[in-house]
């Protein structure tokens, strides 16, 4: 289904919001985030009406600068907000957070010329993909892009896209690869999501530009986000005075994805609830299956290791913010590995809630509800698509060199 156009209805959200506050306008909305759920999937992203409740509830503005009129929420408040809306659909929490989730490298990485761009109206929020995806010029003022970036989440509802490609010099020469953020108006989104296992209402879609004008302000030369270099401040610390600003990209990138997973094994336990709580069991003494110990103990299970997910996912947001803040002090780095760390941690909450959802939920529930467009079936299907992600993959990765890293620390 086409992707709405980049003029989209906008409502104002409001002039202040607290956490308790956007917690319970996620609670409030989560029934109807679910019931429109198989919508969801149909259409490849949420509703306008979906897209115009979070506007009005400000969750777009959550990670957005004081500075540009945002509420400036701890990254670890905004995870849990995402947690919630990944209960109610993982689908729809991926569509918004991978767009919404951006707006913290924007105020991080550019500068305050960019930001002040990026930042100019109520709305803000950007797809976008660390894998290159085509070329730029240098032209006058800035460059002209050419590329195709598959799997752009949060796409349909995006002001900005956030890309990399490799610059190609007069003669020819390629460059290294580079950073940049293209407005709305240089960009369409391909007509092109729907048909994977899972996650097809992630708005995932296809970002093309061709021919593109990109400002310079706009373009980080040279530098990919998978490994910007904050030792020495970032743009957004200078400009925001807030540490959380001057973070890097692999923990917070895996930090999103590892929390949509808990989130969506969190709706599972409890579609799991409602289930053992009003069927019986198959086998005498006939009784609820909530009445019934082996019941009771697949239950405990899963609710004990899936706050052990929540557990690490908020230490991990933790270690996160403190690293951040000794680098913006100048009381120790925040390196590479130690990006990788943060999100190692985090990839072990997602790990814990698949194991949960696969070897727990999904055997307790039985195949009655293992049924084609069953809430059940829904998060099966997209928790295997994270678990087949590419930052999966980047986990196994990345871990030798960490562990080699721990190894050789003295």
């Amino acid at each position: 289904m086409p992707v709405p156009p980049a003029d989209f209805p906008q409502v104002a959200p409001p002039a202040d919001l607290t956490f308790v506050e956007a917690l319970a306008a996620v609670r409030e909305l989560a029934p109807k985030i679910l019931e429109q759920a198989p919508e969801t999937e149909a259409r490849t992203y949420y509703s306008e009406e979906l897209h115009l409740d979070f506007m009005r509830a400000g969750l777009y503005n959550m990670l957005r600068p004081r500075t540009f009129g945002g509420y400036e929420f701890s990254f670890e408040d905004y995870l849990k907000i995402i947690r919630e809306l990944a209960r109610a659909d993982m689908s729809t929490a991926w569509c918004f957070c991978l767009a919404s989730a951006h707006v913290l490298w924007m105020a991080s990485w550019w500068s305050d010329e960019a930001q002040r761009d990026f930042f100019a109206t109520p709305h803000t929020a950007a797809s976008g993909t660390s894998a290159p995806g085509g070329t730029m010029r240098k032209v006058d003022g800035g460059w002209i892009v050419n590329g195709v970036f598959p799997y752009a989440s949060g796409g349909p509802y995006a002001t900005h896209f956030l890309g990399h490609v490799f610059p190609i010099s007069e003669n020819g020469e390629q460059g290294r690869l580079t950073a940049f953020i293209a407005p709305r108006s240089i960009w369409n989104v391909r007509d092109d999501w729907g048909n994977t296992l899972g996650l097809r209402g992630s708005g995932s879609h296809t970002v093309e530009i061709s021919g593109g004008f990109i400002p310079d302000s706009h373009v980080l030369e040279g530098r990919a986000i998978t490994d910007m270099e904050v030792g020495s401040g970032t743009p957004g610390f200078a400009l925001h005075r807030n540490p959380m600003y001057n973070g890097r990209c692999l923990s917070t990138f895996t930090l999103e994805l590892a929390t949509l997973g808990v989130g969506g094994a969190l709706g599972a336990l409890d579609t799991y609830e409602g289930l053992i709580t009003t069927k019986r069991t198959a086998l005498p003494p006939i009784t609820l299956r909530s009445e019934n110990p082996t019941y009771q103990l697949w239950y405990a299970d899963a609710v004990t290791q899936l706050e052990a997910a929540e557990a690490l996912l908020d230490a991990a947001a933790r270690k996160y913010l403190d690293l951040a803040t000794r680098a913006a002090k100048g009381n120790g780095s925040f390196s590479f590995l130690d990006d990788v760390g943060v999100g190692r941690l985090a990839f072990a909450g997602q790990q814990t809630a698949w194991r949960v959802l696969e070897g727990i939920l999904m055997k307790a529930s039985g195949s009655g509800v293992m049924v084609n467009g069953s809430r059940m079936e829904r998060i099966w299907r997209d928790f295997s698509m994270l678990h087949s992600h590419q930052n999966t993959i980047v986990q196994d990765i990345t871990a030798p060199a960490y562990a080699a890293g721990l190894l050789t620390t003295p």
